[in-house]
């Protein structure tokens, strides 16, 4: 079992690094090791029309082996030399700037194809270099792999101008959250397809059910929903599955992970193929996890506002982020539900995973006394709350009263002023009449304590 769970492992460290990371890199430096065969097969000379060019270039270029080999083995110490210099002046910027805006940073630069392919064609120059290098001799000069690699090395050295300017534009705040932005609408569209494969949880089922449990443990990272309908459709008949976790929850072992309903007579089968639709890690995996996304930037604003930092510039500049994801959320249209969807029950947790980032954001603009903050995620809700059902604007509302209880800690700044006017308007307009009082009523106090000498504790 141990041997099991450790190739299970392996396999899953050897998936995350290629889907973050190695894949492209991998593909160069093949496509890099083809090329070496190429330009040794084009030296052979066996295309009759490439012999003159090949002439001309070792009467002027690489007049005898020494000369190419001279050429050749500069090329290769030199690039493995710059590679590793520049690989760690890379990462010490990166680890610079994930010390104030987090480790969300790493996971950016990690997955940027433009970091992935500068490294692997650094990589696969040296290797090619190296392969050439080894068949120098005497009587054969391949000259044909020398100037490849020759031309290779001049563009490898444009691209390592393009390499540190990309590495330090990567590392403003700007990029980074875009880039977490960009990845969450992506994961957005995945988890929509799955969705069209489930139905939301709505009641508890009375019906005979046993309980699935949690036979690794992690968090779960993806959900094969279309495998799943379609097995319990075909294969059980009458049976449902309740999933309560949803992408991105951690589940520990021997904890409840599903529900099945009416299995008994298929209840191996439907719980092998429960297990084999939900994939586990260590991590949770940005590409099939919105809410991870969410989290992310919510991270980078609770650092930076907070007083740790105490810089609210990139704090207004994610919750604008969220603000422009909460706008793709209203607009986002449901796919059709597809065959076998009924039998699976699961909840979406991206807009829950939105308003708890928001009530985290207004806990740290609390702490750190940055109204800009504040101000932004007040006017995000009053912004958005029509554009979602009763359900969703009621969440919202709660939200907003959650901000009442640390607006105290807040000066009535005319942002802040105007933010809680026009909240007030909206949500007279939208008949929540309690909240509106409310969101008056703690106004009306933050108004008074204008013109009165007050501290933190005393303002209202």
């Amino acid at each position: 079992m141990s041997k099991i769970k450790t190739n299970d492992s392996v396999l899953v460290i050897v998936r995350r690094a290629l889907s973050e990371f190695l894949l492209l890199p991998s593909i160069i430096i093949i496509l890099f090791l083809c090329l070496a065969g190429f330009s040794s097969f084009l030296d052979q000379e066996r295309i009759a029309s490439l012999r003159p060019v090949r002439h001309f270039l070792q009467t002027h270029i690489f007049a005898n082996a020494d000369a190419t080999s001279n050429l050749l083995g500069a090329i290769v110490s030199g690039t493995i030399s710059v590679t590793t210099l520049t690989t760690t002046l890379l990462l010490v910027i990166v680890q610079q700037s994930a010390g104030s805006m987090t480790a969300q940073v790493f996971d950016q630069f990690l997955r940027r194809k433009t970091n992935q392919f500068y490294l692997g064609f650094f990589v696969g120059l040296a290797l090619y270099a190296m392969i050439i290098l080894a068949t120098v001799n005497k009587p054969f000069n391949p000259v044909w792999g020398g100037t490849i690699a020759f031309c290779l090395t001049a563009l490898a050295l444009y691209f390592l101008v393009l390499l540190m300017y990309t590495t330090i534009n990567q590392m403003r705040p700007a990029e980074i959250v875009n880039a977490i932005y960009y990845r969450v609408l992506a994961a957005r569209e995945r988890q929509l397809k799955a969705l069209s494969f489930t139905t939301p949880i709505h009641t508890t089922s009375t019906d005979k059910s046993s309980v699935l449990v949690c036979e690794k443990g992690g968090y779960i990272i993806d959900i094969d929903t279309k495998f799943l309908a379609q097995f319990v459709t075909d294969n059980c008949p009458g049976s449902k599955v309740i999933l309560h976790h949803c992408v991105g929850d951690y589940v520990a072992f021997g904890e409840e992970l599903a529900v099945v309903v009416n299995g008994q007579d298929h209840e191996l089968a439907l719980k092998q193929a429960i297990h084999k639709s939900i994939r586990f890690d260590i991590q949770r995996d940005i590409d099939f996890d919105a809410a991870y996304g969410i989290t992310q930037i919510d991270t980078i604003a609770w650092t930076s506002a907070s007083t740790a930092h105490s810089n609210p510039a990139p704090g207004v500049l994610c919750v604008n982020v969220l603000h422009n994801i909460l706008g793709a959320l209203s607009t986002e249209k449901e796919l059709p539900k597809e065959k076998g969807s009924e039998v699976i029950l699961y909840s979406d947790n991206v807009f829950e995973a939105l308003m708890g980032g928001f009530e985290n954001l207004l806990v740290v603009s609390s702490e750190s006394m940055q109204h800009q903050v504040f101000v932004g995620i007040i006017n995000t809700l009053t912004a958005k709350m029509d554009r979602f059902t009763a359900e969703q604007q009621k969440r919202m509302e709660d939200v907003l009263l959650l901000s009442l209880s640390v607006m105290g800690d807040h000066v009535l700044t005319r942002t802040l002023d105007q933010s809680l006017t026009a909240a007030s308007q909206k949500l007279r307009t939208l008949g929540c009449d309690s909240t509106v009082q409310a969101v008056d009523e703690a106004h009306r106090h933050l108004k008074e304590s204008i013109g009165k000498l007050n501290s933190r504790s005393t303002r209202v």
